[in-house]
């Protein structure tokens, strides 16, 4: 009797294994097709998709897709980017639920001939579908790097984390909230060149409208069906810490027919004297409006009161309090 518990037993865990060595090796068929339809969808409707080889990892526990060779390159809009590695994570429990970690840096490369170059730490995107729509999808960098030879200095981040997901409060919109920690620009902010290099703080909640028309794109114009049904960035909390600003700023933004920005913030500031002195400092700030910005700092300065700041981008210009601050160029 015990012999038979023991050779069923045994029997049993032998259709188990091979059983789960054939699911294995179907989840991993599954996500190579899914990633070559994807790579031939692509190629159909005019991008330039190709990927190098395919190496299966973590067998038993584990799927993990090691991509050798990837370019990709927009149908629209004139850019491309390639990678020697990137390695898809894919969760043997809910196949829908995948992550792709950047093993090599990344170059991407403009019509212009201007390229930047993505390395980090680690960089990694996960992608979560339910019934084949987006539940949620979210990018994180550790020592970010973005770096454009042909120019001084490169962006790093010591931390980045994007998460976007379906707003429930509506259909079609979608919240994305971001963060980053040890944020250094490449360069100096035109017209705010004293406030510095080091944003100390970058937290944003904002709501995407029309977030369907972004998959879509116009010869030389990759935002304008979203522009043209309507797309706006909502800024439900925006809150920033640079140089002499700190404030949580609400607003909306979206794109002119130019393809500037344009739009509203408005930003309560406890101690506007010194940012109005920063800006009125910069090199790039016409006489008129200097004058005009540090009557406005001497009088906050007496009075200690705060101070709800009025930006606006409008017809190519953004102005402070009605002030203009700088001229806008088109964002593509």
């Amino acid at each position: 009797m015990t012999t038979r518990i023991y050779a069923a037993i045994f029997g049993l865990f032998l259709l188990l294994a091979i059983g789960w060595v054939a699911y294995w090796h179907y989840v991993a068929g599954q996500a190579e097709g899914r990633l070559r339809a994807w790579a031939a969808a692509q190629n159909a409707e005019g991008a330039r998709v190709s990927i190098g080889r395919i190496v299966r990892h973590g067998f038993p526990v584990l799927m993990r897709l090691e991509i050798q060779d990837i370019e990709y390159a927009a149908s629209r809009g004139g850019w491309r980017a390639t990678t020697e590695r990137a390695d898809l994570h894919v969760q043997m429990v809910n196949p829908q639920h995948v992550i792709l970690q950047a093993e090599a840096p990344i170059a991407v490369s403009r019509a212009d001939g201007a390229v930047t170059n993505v390395s980090a730490d680690a960089l990694i995107a996960s992608l979560r579908t339910s019934g084949g729509r987006l539940a949620v999808a979210g990018v994180e960098a550790n020592n970010l790097s973005l770096d454009d030879p042909a120019q001084p200095g490169a962006l790093t981040l010591r931390s980045v984390v994007v998460n976007v997901r379906p707003d429930a409060r509506a259909a079609g919109e979608y919240q994305m909230a971001i963060e980053t920690n040890g944020l250094t620009l490449p360069r100096p902010v035109r017209s705010f060149e004293v406030f510095g290099l080091d944003v100390q703080t970058l937290r944003a909640a904002i709501v995407v409208t029309h977030g369907a028309e972004l998959m879509e794109t116009a010869p030389g114009d990759p935002l304008g069906p979203w522009r043209e049904a309507g797309g706006q960035l909502r800024f439900e909390a925006l809150e920033l810490g640079w140089g002499p600003l700190e404030t949580t700023a609400t607003g909306e933004g979206g794109l002119d027919e130019q393809r500037r920005i344009e739009g509203r913030l408005v930003l309560p500031v406890e101690r506007p004297a010194p940012v109005l002195t920063a800006i009125a400092n910069g090199p790039n700030v016409d006489d008129d409006a200097r004058r005009a910005l540090g009557l406005l700092s001497a009088g906050y300065l007496v009075t200690g009161d705060d101070i709800t700041l009025d930006a606006v981008a409008a017809d190519g210009i953004l102005r402070l309090e009605g002030l203009p601050v700088r001229p806008l160029a088109p964002v593509y």
